[in-house]
């Protein structure tokens, strides 16, 4: 919006020496040609403006107009172009970057050299679904309106009527908190088990939330927290030329193998409080791995696999 580059150019003016057109109109990822229109609009409301022309010249606003530059540490300043950018990422809303002008007058690449992080959490993919869900999603919490969703749950698929209110990324997966009325309660929705969802012409009424609670309920976390006693020791085989592609679906932290002796089997390690998971995990992972234990997790692999055999070898099939 005009308003919010204009601030952000008053931002940036007020706290720098002087700047140029095109670094103006880079930052705000707008035309030279818009640029000189906000100075002038800027002029017009009484803020003056200086040129400098020549080399190393630029635009600036007379001292008397000069802000403090230590409103903001360096420190804060990495943190809140880390903050910005990370939803920026998602969100193409020109605001954003407005926002980035007005907190972090200094160049973003200088900033950006300076920051320990990079968090990007849009797609690899131009054409996400979850990120068309998200853009929809955000949209009908901006509008409060209620959402008419389509979810796959753990037990069964069920159509319910929600009230968004928050979009909640954590570990990897993007959810919606909404307040669901078919439970009468808040509820966390993961993005990618909402089969179609309808943005509704009803509105609500924000409820009030404290904060939101993430616990085991919400989750199909398999490593969860539980006491020793109850965990099951999982000690999967692959081979090593694997390695690669099961990583990206397992954390690496859990694979074993000696790099001297260049053996061609490693092992994955790791304690668990769910079978049911596990299996539904190795058999995601295919012929890459074999389980060696539990004999428990053995007897469930091989109790699918039976069922699985069995499906394709029905008569009468092809």
């Amino acid at each position: 919006m005009k308003l919010e580059r204009l601030l952000g150019l008053l931002c940036i003016l007020a706290s720098t020496d002087k700047i140029t057109i095109q670094e103006l109109a880079d930052r705000f990822e707008v035309s030279r040609r818009t640029i000189f229109r906000d100075l002038d609009t800027l002029n017009c409301a009484g803020i003056p403006i200086v040129s400098y022309p020549g080399v190393g010249g630029g635009v600036a606003v007379v001292e008397g107009y000069k802000v403090e530059r230590n409103v903001l540490s360096t420190g804060d300043t990495e943190k809140v172009f880390m903050a910005l950018s990370a939803l920026k990422s998602i969100e193409g809303d020109t605001a954003i970057t407005n926002l980035i002008a007005k907190l972090v007058p200094e160049k973003t690449e200088a900033v950006f050299s300076q920051s320990d992080y990079v968090i990007d959490l849009s797609s690899w993919f131009g054409d996400s679904i979850v990120h068309k869900k998200i853009s929809a999603l955000h949209r009908a919490i901006r509008e409060r309106r209620c959402i008419l969703l389509e979810y796959i749950s753990k037990d069964y698929r069920s159509i319910r009527t929600v009230e968004p209110h928050k979009l909640v990324f954590k570990q990897s997966y993007w959810y919606i908190y909404a307040f669901c009325r078919k439970r009468n309660a808040f509820r966390l929705f993961k993005i990618n088990r909402i089969v179609s969802y309808e943005i509704l012409e009803e509105h609500f009424q924000l409820r009030p939330i404290a904060a939101i609670e993430f616990d085991n309920s919400y989750s199909t976390e398999l490593f969860s927290p539980k006491s020793q006693a109850d965990l099951f020791d999982v000690v999967l085989e692959y081979n090593t030329s694997d390695e690669f592609d099961l990583t990206n679906k397992i954390d690496a932290a859990f694979f074993h193998r000696s790099i001297e002796g260049q053996t061609a089997c490693g092992q994955i390690r790791f304690q668990v409080s769910n079978l049911e998971w596990t299996a539904d995990l190795v058999l995601g992972l295919q012929d890459k791995v074999r389980v060696i234990s539990p004999p428990a997790l053995q007897k469930e692999i091989k109790c699918r696999l039976d069922k699985i055999n069995f499906c394709y070898n029905k008569k009468g099939d092809i």
